[in-house]
This record gives structure tokens, C-alpha cells and sequence, in this order.
């Protein structure tokens, strides 16, 4: 069994989410705690895989695609402040997308190999969502908004952070294999991505800290 050093972060991060239990609920993002939970069990997986006898953890990440897509969307949409049809057009878009991912998952690149497709396309909309939250929280009170004690500013900051940096190593993941891209003899991703993992998820973890400090908005 290994535990590699980034989880400690995720580890620490679903730690925070429930010592900060009330203020997430004020800040209406409790859904952070289960998204956490399928997190912290795909990263122990995906790494142990070998452990329980299998050739690949492809199947696990495309599991943690399905499953923590939905829970990301909610997220986002709570930190959008939607209002009339806006909420109409957030939700039609979001379930598009998720029956694009479950048919990628079923029909086309499969359960086994790496769902590109489906990872290019939610972290497409993470930066899009992440974008359009920080852009809307300077346009709610741009004058009194202090951005350092700001949760959704954090959260959407890691989040436009995450998307960029995944969206274009993972989303080259076949042609780094083929091309044997390395740092420090390291594929590209297993260089970079542990570091990007630990900066999103303190980041979280400050902004739950955040909402614990928080009136209910």
C-alpha cells in the first residue's frame, strides 16, 4: 500500500471540510464533503491499483470522471448566484455534458482506456464556470469585496488553475506516452500534476477555513 504525497493534502483537505461543517453549509457548498470522499478513494485507488490485481486504473479515474462531475457542477452553480433563466441554461448545459461523458464512457473510448474526450470536455467547463465566477463576484460589489478573505474567490482560482493545467497535460496524455515526454525522468504529468494537486486542494482547504469565519450569506 502506498500513499503518495499529494494525498496528504486531499487527506487534509476532507479533514478541514468537516471541522468546517457549519460554515460550509452557510456558504452553501457542503457538497464539497462527498466530492472529497470520492477524491480521497479514486487517488488511493487509481495509485494502489496493483494491489487489488489490476493491469490499469483507467477505469478508476473514468469512475471518478462520472461520479465527481456532477458534484462539481452543483458547486459551480451555487457559486454563480443564478438567477431565472440563468439557472435553466446552467443545469441544460450541465446535464449535456454529463450524457456526452456517460456516452464517451459507454460507446466510444470505453470503460478501460483514458476518457480524453471526457476530461477535455469538463475541464473546458471548469475554466469556463471558474472564469464566470470571478468575473461576477467583482461585478457584485466590487468596492467592499476584500478578494484575500473571499471563499468562492479562492475556490474558482484554484479550480481556473486546475482546468488550465489538466486540460492540456492530460489532455495530451496519449502523445506524451507515444513521445516519452519527461522532467527529470518523469512523464510529464507525474512531474507536475502531485504539485498542481497540492496547491488546488490547500487552496480549498483555506477557503473552507474561509467559510467557517463567514456570515451566512
Amino acid at each position: 500500500m502506498h500513499i503518495a504525497w499529494f494525498e496528504y493534502f486531499q487527506i487534509a483537505c476532507l479533514v478541514v471540510a468537516l471541522y468546517c461543517f457549519r460554515g460550509l453549509r452557510a456558504c452553501s457548498l457542503l457538497a464539497f464533503i462527498p466530492l472529497l470522499v470520492i477524491v480521497n478513494v479514486t487517488e488511493f485507488t487509481g495509485i494502489n491499483y496493483r494491489m487489488f490485481g489490476w493491469e490499469s486504473n483507467y477505469l478508476t479515474y473514468n469512475l471518478y470522471l462520472l461520479a465527481s462531475t456532477p458534484f462539481y457542477f452543483f458547486i459551480a452553480g451555487k457559486m454563480l448566484f443564478l438567477t431565472g433563466k440563468e439557472t435553466f441554461v446552467f443545469y441544460t448545459v450541465c446535464i449535456l455534458c454529463m450524457i456526452l461523458i456517460s456516452v464517451n464512457f459507454f460507446f466510444i473510448q470505453g470503460q478501460f482506456h483514458f476518457n480524453t474526450y471526457s476530461l477535455v470536455l469538463i475541464d473546458i467547463m471548469t475554466v469556463v464556470f471558474s472564469s464566470l465566477s470571478l468575473v461576477r463576484l467583482t461585478i457584485l460589489d466590487p468596492q467592499e469585496l476584500n478578494f484575500a478573505r473571499e471563499p468562492f474567490f479562492w475556490i474558482n482560482s484554484v479550480n481556473l488553475l486546475f482546468g488550465l493545467i489538466t486540460l492540456v497535460i492530460l489532455g495530451l496524455h496519449e502523445y506524451i506516452l507515444i513521445n516519452h515526454i519527461e522532467i527529470a525522468h518523469q512523464k510529464l504529468y507525474n512531474a507536475i500534476l502531485p504539485s498542481v494537486n497540492a496547491i488546488v486542494y490547500a487552496g480549498y482547504s483555506y477557503a473552507f477555513i474561509l467559510c467557517r469565519t463567514q456570515r451566512i450569506r
